[in-house]
Parts: structure tokens; C-alpha cells; sequence
């Protein structure tokens, strides 16, 4: 293969993320609209792109980014906020309260308020793409059932006071592993028993079931409630 075919190839595969970052964002946003919790800020748009990707194997979904860097005040994806920034560009996403937020040894970044611009005309065949709409209009039907886990999960965390949502992926079980330090990676994705810095939040999702009478279960949207709750109680000690 030549360099140029192989420069064109990664060319292609960098659209291939751009664009599917771009669409689970949008996918996010409409999740939290439908809770009733958008419009988001910038931390909350954040921690709840870290509790989807933690918690999507909940839903038998694979994780979209499987790593995240541990910082003090909560998870941050630079590639996910320079694509929010592309949407709101695009037209597709809303931004008020426009500012910077000064974080320690750490520089500034960009914060606002974040939602989806409903007088897009673009906005809802996009979505109805995704598989926001009726199953007819999606591109892979199997996207409907990312929809639903994502609504599901946004509803669960709508539990939450308002205040709390901004801090609860900070004490989630895998971001709050005492054993993985600040500035460190979190491997989410590695089995639990090969590294220390795997999907606690998963095991914890599948203990609720050690606490049923014999022969109930849980369904996964109930799991992800329970969840919520239980990050609830972790922000208050």
C-alpha cells in the first residue's frame, strides 16, 4: 500500500470518529432534553458522557471510549468538547453563558450551558437518523436500543437534585477507586480481574441482585436507577 493510500485511509478513519463523536453527543443531548435536565453544563455533559460509556455494558452495549484520564474536578474529553463546539458552529447546539473556568495547575477551559437548537432544521432528520425517532427512520435499528439506554440512564439520574448531578460521576465506584491516583488513566474496559482500575461501577450495578428474594431480578433500567441513587448516597457520605 502507498503512502498516499495509507494517508487517505487514516484520513477516512479520523472522519469516521469525528462523526460518530458528533453523533453521540447529539444523542446525549436529546437524552437529557427528554429527562427534563438539559440544558447541560459543562461538567454535567461530561460526567454524564463517562457514566454512558461505564455503564453502557449495564445495557449489553460496548463502551465508546474505554479509558479516561482522572482529574480532580470530574471527567474531561477534550476531543468531546472541541466536537461540541463544532455543533454549535454547525447550528446544531446551543451555547449560553459562555465562559472560561479556571482549574488548578491545569490552564482554563470553556464552559457554558448546552443544549440542542431545536429551530435547526436539520436537528430532528439527524436525530431521526440516529435512532432517536421511530425505528423506520434509523439508519441501524440496532441504534434504538443506544436511544433507550441513553433516555433510560438520563432518567435515572434526573433523581438527583440538580447540584448533585454535576458531581456524581466524581464518586462514581470506578472514577472514586482510591487505588488509581489523580492524572492517572482509568482502564474501564480491562477484566476485573486483571486490573484494579476496571468497571467497579459494573460490579456494584450486578450486586443490587445479591439483595433480592430467590427468583427476582432486576431489570437493566432498574439497575441504572439503582445506580443513581446509590451515587446519591455517595455524595453525601
Amino acid at each position: 500500500m502507498t503512502s498516499a493510500h495509507t494517508a487517505a485511509r487514516n484520513s477516512n478513519d479520523n472522519l469516521l470518529v469525528i462523526a460518530k463523536q458528533r453523533c453521540r453527543i447529539l444523542l446525549l443531548l436529546d437524552a437529557t432534553e427528554r429527562a427534563g435536565v438539559a440544558p447541560l453544563t459543562g461538567a454535567k455533559l461530561h460526567g454524564f458522557t463517562y457514566l454512558t460509556d461505564v455503564l453502557s455494558p449495564v445495557w449489553g452495549l460496548q463502551t465508546f471510549d474505554g479509558k479516561v484520564l482522572k482529574i480532580g474536578d470530574g471527567p474531561y474529553y477534550p476531543d468531546i468538547q472541541r466536537e461540541v463546539d463544532c455543533l454549535v458552529a454547525l447550528g446544531l447546539v446551543n451555547v449560553q453563558n459562555f465562559h472560561y473556568i479556571e482549574r488548578p495547575d491545569e490552564g482554563a477551559r470553556i464552559d457554558g450551558l448546552y443544549g440542542l437548537r431545536f429551530n435547526s432544521e436539520q436537528l430532528f432528520p439527524i436525530l431521526n437518523s440516529l435512532g432517536a425517532g421511530s425505528e423506520i427512520d434509523a439508519f441501524d435499528p440496532r441504534d434504538k436500543k443506544t436511544h433507550r439506554f441513553l433516555v433510560e440512564l438520563a432518567g435515572a439520574l434526573a433523581t438527583l437534585p440538580d447540584d448533585e448531578i454535576d458531581v456524581a460521576s466524581t464518586v462514581d465506584a470506578t472514577y472514586a477507586n482510591e487505588l488509581i491516583g489523580e492524572s492517572n488513566i482509568i482502564d474501564f474496559e480491562s477484566s476485573l480481574k486483571e486490573t484494579s482500575s476496571a468497571n467497579r461501577s459494573l460490579a456494584v450495578t450486578e450486586r443490587f441482585g445479591h439483595f433480592l428474594p430467590q427468583g427476582a431480578s432486576l431489570t437493566s433500567g432498574e439497575r441504572l436507577y439503582l445506580y443513581a441513587a446509590y451515587l446519591g448516597k455517595q455524595i453525601h457520605g
